[in-house]
């Protein structure tokens, strides 16, 4: 088995209808941090399928973007973060 990674995936996306497509593309692959910013714990072969995913949606009005969060980095969190997310997986900078 392939080491898993943690990513962040943000979008911003202008129709209803393509901003639900892509949530719940990422709804299978992580946890929504924010309305278009979701986190993901990935092996390789499963990045790769949610970026496939992300690139079938074929986005006209909008795009996505795909962020690697690096082991050593270390999470900072400003202002209150929700009670209802667990702090060993929140990454706010």
């Amino acid at each position: 088995m392939g080491k898993e990674a943690d990513f962040v995936v943000a979008y911003d996306i202008t129709d209803d209808k393509e901003r639900d497509k892509i949530a719940n593309v990422l709804k299978d692959f992580g946890f929504r941090v924010q309305k278009s910013v979701f986190e993901c714990k990935l092996r390789k072969g499963e990045l790769e399928k949610m970026v496939r995913k992300i690139e079938e949606l074929n986005l006209k009005t909008g795009f996505a973007i795909v962020y690697r969060i690096q082991k050593n980095s270390k999470k900072r969190i400003i202002g209150s973060a929700p009670k209802n997310i667990d702090d060993d997986v929140l990454y706010l900078v």
